[in-house]
Parts: structure tokens; sequence; C-alpha cells
């Protein structure tokens, strides 16, 4: 259960953070790096072996920082991450959400994908 409020958690934290989250996710596509941008939020202590590149600190009102990196698909396949059967899946759900962040939240419970809609009067 405290995993779930984990997710619901972050929309709110991230809510005001929407505009450099937007900048760093589109250069990531115009630069042609990746067609598919991914967020990874960690509330921990090990940020040395979160994939990505660092983007920001989240602070929050409860006690928790998250960590937000940058990653690609690629990379989370790479990884294995994302395992070779599931590239095709996950193209589909994230091209059906144009408007949205994709996020990789790690706690834990483990990590798990999610989307949060953009705020258009933040981008």
């Amino acid at each position: 259960m405290q995993t779930d409020a984990h997710w619901v958690q972050l929309q709110t934290d991230i809510a005001r953070y929407h505009a450099p989250l937007h900048e760093a996710a589109t250069t990531v596509v115009d630069e042609k790096v990746s067609n598919y941008p991914i967020f990874v939020a960690y509330a921990g202590d090990d940020v040395d072996s979160l994939p990505g590149i660092y983007v920001m600190e989240v602070p929050t009102n409860r006690e928790l920082v998250w960590t937000i990196n940058l990653t690609t698909l690629e990379e989370l396949v790479v990884k294995q991450v994302v395992t070779q059967e599931k590239i095709d899946p996950f193209r589909n759900v994230y091209k059906d959400k144009p408007d949205s962040f994709c996020f990789l939240i790690i706690d834990e419970a483990g990590g798990r994908f999610g989307f949060v809609k953009q705020h258009v009067d933040q981008v």
C-alpha cells in the first residue's frame, strides 16, 4: 500500500517541475538520442546505481527527497530492466500517452512504470 502512496505522491510532488522536465525530455528527442525518454524517480540513498543522468532533486514536505534521473528505453533494455519481448508493448503504451511524462519509480517494492500528464500551462 505504501508503494501506491509513493506513486500518487510523486505525481503531486513534481507538479511545479513540469517545465524543466518537459525541456529535458524534449532535448532527448530533439537531439535524436531516443524517442522514448523516461524519468527515473528514486527516494533513497544509493543514487549512484540509478540508470540515466541526473536531472534534479525534488524535495517534499514529507521526509522524502526524490532524485530524478533521465534515461531512455534503449538504456533500460541494455540494462535488462525492460526485456526484449516487452519493447513493442512498451512502445505502444508510450505512444498512447504523447502528452505525458513516463516515469520509472523505484522504491522498496521494486520498480514500476507510470505516466504523469503534463500540465500544458507549465510547459
